[in-house]
């Protein structure tokens, strides 16, 4: 097996995606599956289709291109708010995309009726995370100018991200808030707008309680499904699946050295000046694997026994001096990655993802 791996449990993220599909259709709602925690792996978006989500979501066009091109059945949803540089590209790549300017809407629109194409549209709410999306005081206004549309763009609901900027989670009220915004650009376009989308592994929790308001019908998730977790409440969710990834890098040196440096210490190659505390001699692995790969701080190694010390561009060290194995230089060894360290590795090229 090639050095350093991203390994996906097919079988495990499967059983997720079912549980939270099963979940989510006793409440009423549809599932869209993100594919950017994988960097639009077409088989993860098949993993979605089998499982019966309603559609795949990503924020780049590239990995909604080779998720088009893989054959998926889904339909794709650019869910990052578009660059007036890549509108063309966007009308003929996703059916549906999340947008929160009004000029960007209108030249969508005019590029969409020139090339005969119908796109649909979900206005961005701002929540209060403060991240993207029409502040709902601005509403009225918007939904006056983007009434006469010329029939490229379909505005056919709102949406909004929680947790992903500023921290803010989801709760009864500020969700109720988005199916009020939806009734109000309804009421003014009079047109109706079936879709009230959600953003975030944080909404499974209102879901689970049953305290998601009536209207929201859309959930869009990755994490969840991936690892089982949910970082903005700071959750292992218990019906999921929290071993479905693994990493895994080599080992290419392994010896005792002292556990301070040797010399003036100044700042690293990444800007930290690092702190260091005398124990002695330490046995420590160099792996080769970096901060060019992973957040080293959103890993965790499966021997617990094992400390991460530090680590430049290309190689990660650790601590092996009371590890559960003898490890030499050859040996791999195994992380479990958060949600930040599975992003930066599904994204290097460097880091070669597995499914098994």
């Amino acid at each position: 097996m090639r050095c350093p791996a991203l390994i996906v449990d097919r079988g495990k993220v499967t059983g997720n995606a079912r549980a939270v599909a099963e979940l989510c259709r006793s409440h009423g709602i549809d599932v869209w599956g993100v594919t950017k925690g994988l960097s639009g792996d077409p088989r993860l978006a098949e993993i979605y289709a089998d499982a019966g989500f309603s559609g795949i979501c990503d924020s780049r066009l590239r990995n909604l291109r080779k998720i088009a091109d893989s054959g998926s059945p889904l339909p794709r949803q650019l869910m990052r708010i578009a660059m007036m540089s890549e509108l063309k590209e966007l009308a003929v790549t996703a059916e549906t995309s999340l947008q929160s300017d009004i000029g960007t809407i209108k030249e969508l629109d005019r590029i969409c009726v020139s090339a005969g194409i119908r796109h649909k549209v979900l206005m961005m709410i701002d929540a209060g995370d403060l991240r993207e999306g029409f502040w709902p005081t601005e509403l009225p206004d918007a939904a006056r100018e983007l009434k006469d549309l010329e029939g490229g763009v379909k505005i056919v609901g709102v949406a909004a991200n929680f947790a992903c900027a500023s921290g803010v989670l989801p709760t009864r009220d500020n969700m109720a808030r988005l199916v009020e915004c939806r009734d109000a650009i309804s009421g003014i376009t009079g047109r109706e707008m079936p879709v009230v989308s959600v953003g975030g592994t944080c909404c499974l929790k209102m879901i689970e309680a049953g305290l998601a308001p009536e209207g929201v019908n859309v959930l869009r998730i990755c994490e969840g499904v991936l690892l089982g977790t949910d970082t903005a409440s700071d959750r292992v969710i218990p019906y999921l699946a929290r071993d479905a990834l693994t990493l895994t890098a080599e080992i290419v040196e392994c010896r005792q050295k002292p556990s301070v440096p040797v010399g003036d210490v100044g700042y690293r190659a990444f800007g930290e000046k690092p702190v260091f505390t005398d124990r002695g001699l330490r046995k420590r692995a160099i792996l080769a694997i970096g901060r060019q790969d992973v957040n080293i701080d959103r890993i965790t190694p499966l021997d617990e026994n094992v400390e991460i010390v530090t680590a430049s561009s290309d190689h990660l060290i650790v601590d092996v001096t009371e590890a559960g194995a003898t490890y030499r230089a050859g040996d791999t060894m195994s992380f479990r990655p958060l949600y930040p360290a599975m992003l930066a590795c599904a994204t290097s090229e460097y880091v070669e993802v597995i499914f098994e």
